[in-house]
This record gives structure tokens, C-alpha cells and sequence, in this order.
């Protein structure tokens, strides 16, 4: 492969794993030399600086999120065994993450209250329960692997809780959202396809019985609000209903535990931060770290969008139809946005101008519950934990490679308790 830093710019393969795994310097080679750049190999435009990226997130009648076909490998695949696994299912159909108005806000509508200011409050004692009862797994040890021990299964227990799944179904909700992030990565080999297709199978399957219990006894859950909801006075259908919990599930845990672990790595990288919070863990001051932590990591690094009619941008003409990466990572990195950008400072003026959560009708739902928890768990890691390092002999933490998502495959962490 291309030295980033020195091949000539057409030769940057954006959908390298290399490159997914590390892109921040590809991000800065884009947005200096070609903030519009079609990937050769995979014919897909990288539009790459802050105002690009929030101007294109803000007009959706010219940057679509419908899609002509399934962009997920299970469900658009060609392998006569993935279909076959795929088709005892229900079909793949787009509602909030992959349609447009007014259909989009129609189906996004029946669930807002879930994520509602008022509802959201109430969590607050039950994040900061759950994350003391985390904590308390491990606390004696003195160390643990954080994210497996703390940064998934926080978030996943809320939005379990949310959903209305008993809690004794975590590690099944856990690989489901691990089948529906390796679809999305396009990275998965053959066997992995197929393995995800049936773990999106079983999903479909449990949540089609679980809204069935719905219909016949609703409560005040997530999955009643779906399976109950109705346009033109018709109900939505499994295959609608299983689109949104699919989405609520993994928008609601993934990138919130990948924030939560980036979270410790970077106060280990960054110690004159950390003295910073060592020195100040204010509710105000942890919000600081918090939306400083989601500019730096950006967990949803990148998102699809279709051009519905040609576009020029700086000199490039993007055809109707093309698909795009609005690169959200690329933005919260764009030095004309925020200074020193590659540096990580909870002392920024302009923390909340970033993108993590995008802009526009797709603002993601559960920009609120994310920031609760990261907020209550930060809360509750500080008042109990310190000193945080990586485990004595271990290697430095890896990114996964994902052409979506960005997030550390582990973090072995060290720490001592605040007695």
C-alpha cells in the first residue's frame, strides 16, 4: 500500500483498512488537497471539511439517505446461502436512518418521546446506578478491560431497558449489534456474511415475538411505541418495526461505548487534561471533557448519502445518483473549525460546534441518552477510579476497521481506587 503521507493524492485508498483503522491523516491530505475525492476503487465521493459536510447534512433534497439498494453485505448479498438465511427473514425497509421526509419524521415521530428531556431525566439515577454496579465487578482488582467491562454493557443495559428486553438477554443483544457492525464495516470475509445473516435472522425472529407480546399487552416501552405505532391509519409491519429497533439498538450502545472507552485512552495520552478534571470534576467541567471526547473520537466517523441531481463542489462535479461519505470525523478534525484541531483540549470554546451526532433532519435520536450516560458514567468513573494507565505488558489499544464506525477493539486499563 501507498505511504499516505507521501503517495501522490489520487492514490489514497480511503476503504483500505489501514486507512480505517488510522484516517486522521488521510482526513487532513483530503481536506487540504481534495476536499471532494471519488475513491477509484470503490466509486464512492469523500466530502471531507466542516462546511462541506455540515451543508450537505443540512440539505437533504439534494443529499438523500435513501439508497438504491441495501448497503449492508447480508442483506445485499449475491451468495445464494446468504439469501437463503436472509429469506426466512423479513425484508429490509427504510424508515428513520435511511429515508427521507416526510416519511422519515413520520416514523422517527413515534418514538421521540422515548428520548424526550423529561424521560432522559429520570435515567439519570439509573445510569449512575448501573455504573457503580459496573464498577463494583471489577473494583478490587484494580483493573479491567474497559471496554467489555464498562463501555459496552452501560449503554446496552439502558437502552435494553428502554427497549423493553429483560436484562438477561444482553450477550444476545451484544451480538447482534456485533453482526448488524460487521455488516456495515464491508469488511467481512464470506463466513463472516454468513454468520452475520443469521445472527440478523435470530434477531428478527426474537424481536417479531416480542412485539407480538406488545400487541397483546402494551406498556410504556420503546418496542409498544414502534409495534403500535400507525401511518394513514396502517399499522407499521414486522418488517418496518425490526428497521427501527435494529437502528434504536445499535445507534443506542455502539457508539456511546466507543466514546466511553476513547474517553480513558485519551486522558491516558493527554495528562495535563486529565490534571485538568483530576483538578476540577464539576458537572460542567465533565460535559467539557465529554463533548471534547466526541469531537476527538467521532464514533459515527462517516455516513451514506445519494446525490439526487448533479452537484459541483470545489470544482468537482458529482453525478445524480453517487454515493457519498459525509466525513464526520474529517470535520471535527478541520483546523479552519477548530484551532489546533488535532490537539485534545476540554478547554475549547466552541466544544459543541462538532458534528458527532451529525446536523440536520438525521441529528442522531439519542444524542441526549449518549451524553447522559457519558456524562452520569464519567461522573461515577471519576468519583471512584484514578491513575488510569494500560495494564502493566500490554500493547497499545487498537481501532477495529470500519467504514462507518470508529471505535477501539479493547482497552486493557489499569487504575486505582479513590478510597
Amino acid at each position: 500500500m501507498s505511504d499516505v503521507a507521501t503517495c501522490p493524492i489520487h492514490e489514497i485508498g480511503p476503504m483500505m483498512p489501514a486507512n480505517l483503522v488510522s484516517p486522521w491523516l488521510m482526513n487532513k491530505r483530503l481536506r487540504d488537497e481534495a476536499p471532494v475525492f471519488q475513491d477509484p476503487m470503490s466509486g464512492i465521493f469523500f466530502i471531507s471539511r466542516y462546511e462541506d459536510v455540515v451543508a450537505m447534512a443540512l440539505d437533504h433534497e439534494t443529499f438523500s439517505s435513501v439508497m438504491p439498494g441495501a448497503t449492508t453485505r447480508a442483506v445485499n448479498s449475491e451468495d445464494d446461502e446468504v439469501i437463503a438465511i436472509m429469506e426466512q427473514g423479513y425484508p429490509n425497509v427504510a424508515t428513520m436512518l435511511t429515508q427521507d421526509p416526510p416519511l422519515q419524521r413520520r416514523y422517527r415521530k413515534f418514538v421521540d418521546k422515548a428520548f424526550s428531556p423529561a424521560n432522559l431525566k429520570k435515567l439519570e439515577p439509573y445510569i449512575e446506578q448501573v455504573s457503580n454496579e459496573l464498577i463494583d465487578r471489577f473494583a478490587d482488582r484494580g483493573e479491567c478491560e474497559f471496554l467489555n467491562d464498562f463501555g459496552v454493557p452501560l449503554p446496552l443495559t439502558i437502552i435494553a431497558s428502554q427497549i423493553g428486553v429483560p436484562l438477561d438477554d444482553l450477550p444476545k443483544l451484544r451480538r447482534w449489534t456485533e453482526a448488524f457492525i460487521g455488516n456495515l464495516s464491508q469488511q467481512l470475509d464470506r463466513d463472516g456474511i454468513i454468520a452475520a445473516a443469521k445472527d440478523i435472522l435470530e434477531f428478527q425472529h426474537y424481536f417479531v415475538e416480542r412485539m407480538e407480546e406488545r400487541r397483546a399487552e402494551p406498556t410504556e416501552d420503546i418496542l409498544s411505541m414502534v409495534i403500535n405505532a400507525s401511518i394513514d391509519g396502517k399499522p407499521l409491519d414486522n418488517a418496518e418495526g425490526l428497521s427501527m429497533l435494529s437502528q434504536i439498538l445499535v445507534a443506542g450502545n455502539e457508539t456511546t461505548a466507543a466514546s466511553l472507552t476513547e474517553g480513558i485512552w485519551l486522558l491516558i495520552n493527554n495528562p495535563d487534561q486529565y490534571e485538568i478534571l483530576r483538578q476540577d470534576t464539576s458537572p460542567e467541567r465533565i460535559s467539557d471533557f465529554v463533548e471534547e471526547v466526541l469531537r476527538y473520537s467521532s464514533p459515527s466517523s462517516n455516513m451514506f448519502r445519494r446525490t439526487t441531481r448533479d452537484v459541483t463542489l470545489h470544482g468537482v462535479t458529482i453525478p445524480e445518483n453517487s454515493i457519498c461519505f459525509a466525513r464526520f470525523a474529517s470535520a471535527n478534525q478541520d483546523e479552519a473549525q477548530f484551532e489546533d484541531a488535532a490537539r485534545f483540549d476540554i478547554t475549547r470554546t466552541n466544544l459543541k460546534e462538532h458534528v458527532a451526532f451529525g446536523k440536520g433532519i438525521h441529528h442522531c435520536l439519542g444524542a441526549a441518552l449518549a451524553r447522559r450516560e457519558m456524562n452520569g458514567g464519567f461522573k461515577v468513573i471519576f468519583e471512584r477510579m484514578e491513575n488510569f494507565r494500560l495494564q502493566e505488558g500490554a500493547a497499545d489499544p487498537e481501532f477495529s476497521p470500519n467504514a462507518l464506525l470508529h471505535g477501539l477493539t479493547g482497552l486493557p486499563l489499569a487504575f486505582d481506587l479513590i478510597r
